[in-house]
């Protein structure tokens, strides 16, 4: 049973407060060498203009001789796979990270049209290798406030060999 002291403090108490996320500082941005550690994806959704794609998230581990920001974890910005025929030209941004990702693409003729088959990522297909990437900031305000995190680019694969 709650004491009467406590209960009277309860009402008589005008004391709220908020505590402050503590925020893991940014990663300098610059250019890094990483193994790529991880995959998140979201398949089958639709952006804002109402186009369905599958989005991708690979997790990057910057190397630990790193000088700056060694063994720190950064996702990649995203990588959308639009499913949509009306959306296959933005599919551009897509095939360039197959491409840096050395990941090999089915070619077809279509047309006399050269068409690409873009697969959908699995983890098995990237984690595990040695990767140069571009980290940057990324900012962008929402319904919770005012957010910047650190995001990189994939720029190639140094190296097939899984660590």
């Amino acid at each position: 049973m709650a004491n009467i002291k406590d209960l009277v403090a309860d009402v008589n108490s005008d004391e709220v407060y908020y505590e402050e996320a503590v925020k893991e500082t940014l990663i300098e941005p610059g250019t890094y060498e990483a193994d790529i550690v991880g995959l998140r994806r979201k398949l089958n959704t639709k952006t804002k203009a109402g186009y369905k794609c599958d989005i991708y998230w690979p997790r990057y581990k910057i190397a630990e001789d790193s000088p700056k920001s060694a063994n720190r974890l950064v996702r990649d910005r995203g990588q959308f796979r639009f499913n949509s025929p009306e959306a296959r030209n933005k599919n551009i941004y897509y095939k360039k990270f197959l491409d840096a990702a050395r990941i090999p693409l089915e070619e077809k003729e279509k047309d006399g049209k050269i068409m690409y088959l873009l697969p959908s990522i699995s983890a098995d297909m990237i984690e595990g290798k040695k990767a140069l990437i571009n980290v940057y900031h990324e900012e962008w305000s929402d319904s919770n406030g005012y957010h910047k995190e650190s995001v990189a680019k994939l720029l190639e694969i140094i190296s097939d060999v899984k660590y």
